[in-house]
């Protein structure tokens, strides 16, 4: 009979491994552990000693754990080949595949199968093709590939997962979408632990409706934070946004938009430029600084520009009947200055009412009106249907107009009611000390200067000219002739000329280096792939 020893190595080499036969084989082989297996065998191919495991197959490499069906080692190669429901450990993360080629010196694998599937706190990998590097933790696809998590999915033709990090990096034809948009770009990274997504290269990004588009950026989806940079746009039907930078918190309700910020809104003929630009959505409050401008263009075309130190407008709606805007209010404020065809202006603020079309200049307005200096300590402006229809001048009220280089028609008092037609001025009501000074001409040349006062007069004026004086009260009136003037005289006092203040185009209003149509190629580059919408691939 054989000696029982001899017996039980014999079963040893036929039948199994014993845990104390892993822990010699362990003394002998540090970089492997064979944990377990149903049988093993050793063969000699080539001149090399190999190890074939089979049945419930497990493999340790210091903290990589591997199981499978059946396995080929290799110890004079440092390596092995597991095949068959293939399973890799390493703390949090999962890998499963049908086969698995594995160095042991450099702790690098590959792993391929009909489907390979990482798994790692709460994110799913499916691919086809796998490789892995256990001393850096990361994992590389290709060949495509798709993530999912509870309640996002992601695919794209190759990626890397760092499982320390938590962080999957994409590449090439990236789509992303949860329950909120559609997102697709070249690259892009996905932290599952902070649920952030960073994007670069062109990327477009859908929203019920909206559509979005920058070369850069990122979104928290815990927090609902989006931030699009490089040439960024959204579309959102009616308004239309541009930035460099456009940051949006959706629970806030807050946006702002640095550098080379412009807003376009269709519906109200509106468009506004500055660096820097800020949107309050639950108050519906937006301000404009660092060098805005507000452009509007009537409904005949006309052109308004307009600028100040800040701007900033209000959206006020009926929120208990029909949730429509009830009225804009729009402010100016700091060195207000505008230009228009028709209408020219400069004060330190101003104020604009939709709802009766009131426009409020404060502190030394002017205005000019074609031929008319017209200023007062405030002024109220009335539009109806874009043009202006009547002003109000409150203390110190003054319109001036030039003849020649040292000859002015004045008219001066408490207060002025002005009315316009088709946004001329065409007749003024004085009240409080009302004063003029006017000159007449014969065949073209001026030969005398009324000055005349009263408490209360209407002036009518015609082609930029006062055709008549009513005198409301005991006027009292001189006629001079021209060569018998004394300019003092004649000159009421307040009276100053300011036309070197007055915008001559809307190249003064609009702020230096500025393109207005910078946005153009911005636009056009984001509507190239405005129709390129892709959702995830559903399967490889």
């Amino acid at each position: 009979m054989r000696n029982p020893s001899t017996i039980l190595r014999i079963l040893f080499m036929i039948f199994g491994i014993t845990l104390s036969a892993s822990y010699s084989f362990a003394q002998q082989r540090k970089q492997i552990v064979i944990e377990k297996a149903d049988r093993m065998r050793n063969l000699k191919r080539n001149g090399q000693d190999i190890r074939r495991l089979i049945g419930n197959v497990v493999i340790r490499h210091e903290d990589v754990v591997m199981h499978c069906d059946s396995a080929y080692d290799y110890p004079s190669l440092s390596r092995f080949d597991a095949y068959g429901k293939v399973v890799v450990f390493q703390e949090s993360t999962k890998l499963y595949g049908d086969t698995l080629h594995y160095n042991t010196n450099t702790k690098k694998g590959r792993v391929r199968g009909k489907i390979v599937r990482l798994v790692d706190e709460g994110a799913v990998l499916i691919t086809h093709f796998l490789d892995f590097d256990a001393n850096e933790q990361k994992a590389n696809y290709y060949g495509g590939g798709i993530i999912t998590t509870d309640s996002a999915r992601f695919s794209s033709k190759r990626g890397i997962y760092f499982s320390k990090q938590k962080l999957f990096a994409f590449a090439g034809d990236v789509a992303y979408s949860d329950n909120d948009i559609v997102l697709n770009t070249d690259s892009l990274q996905y932290g599952t632990r902070s649920e952030i997504v960073w994007f670069y290269g062109p990327t477009r990004v859908y929203n019920e409706g909206n559509y979005a588009y920058s070369e850069r950026g990122w979104y928290n989806r815990k927090d609902n934070v989006t931030e699009l940079q490089n040439n960024a746009f959204i579309d959102n039907g009616e308004q239309r946004a541009f930035g460099e930078k456009i940051y949006y918190n959706k629970l806030q309700g807050f946006a702002d938009i640095e550098k080379n910020g412009c807003i376009i809104d269709t519906a109200q003929r509106l468009m506004l430029y500055a660096d820097y630009i800020q949107y309050f959505e639950h108050t519906e409050f937006a301000e404009a600084s660092k060098n805005p401008l507000a452009i509007s263009i009537s409904e005949e075309g006309d052109t308004l520009y307009l600028r100040a130190e800040k701007l900033w407008g209000i959206a006020v709606r009926d929120s208990v009947k029909t949730d429509s805007t009830l009225f804009h209010l729009m402010k100016g404020i700091g060195d207000v200055r505008f230009y228009r065809r028709d209408m020219q202006g400069i004060c330190d603020s101003m104020q604009y009412h939709s709802t009766d079309s009131l426009l409020t200049m404060y502190v030394n307005p002017i205005i000019w009106n074609e031929e008319n200096q017209l200023s007062s300590e405030k002024l109220n402006i009335l539009f109806k249907n874009e043009t202006i229809s009547r002003m109000h001048f409150n203390g110190s009220a003054f319109i001036c107009s030039q003849e020649d280089s040292i000859h002015f028609n004045q008219i001066m008092g408490k207060e002025m009611e002005g009315f316009f037609s088709s946004g001329r001025l065409s007749k003024m009501n004085v009240k409080g000390n009302a004063q003029t000074v006017y000159y007449v001409r014969d065949k073209g040349k001026l030969n005398a200067v009324n000055k005349a006062e009263s408490s209360n007069l209407t002036v009518t004026i015609r082609d930029n000219k006062v055709s008549g004086i009513m005198f409301r009260d005991t006027p009292k009136a001189t006629l001079f002739p021209i060569h018998d003037i004394d300019i003092k005289e004649v000159t009421l006092k307040g009276f100053i000329w300011q036309n070197d203040k007055r915008p001559k185009s809307k190249n003064e209003i609009i702020p230096n280096g500025l393109n207005l149509n910078f946005y153009i190629p911005i636009e056009n580059k984001a509507n190239l792939f405005r129709d390129k919408k892709k959702n995830p691939a559903e399967k490889l």
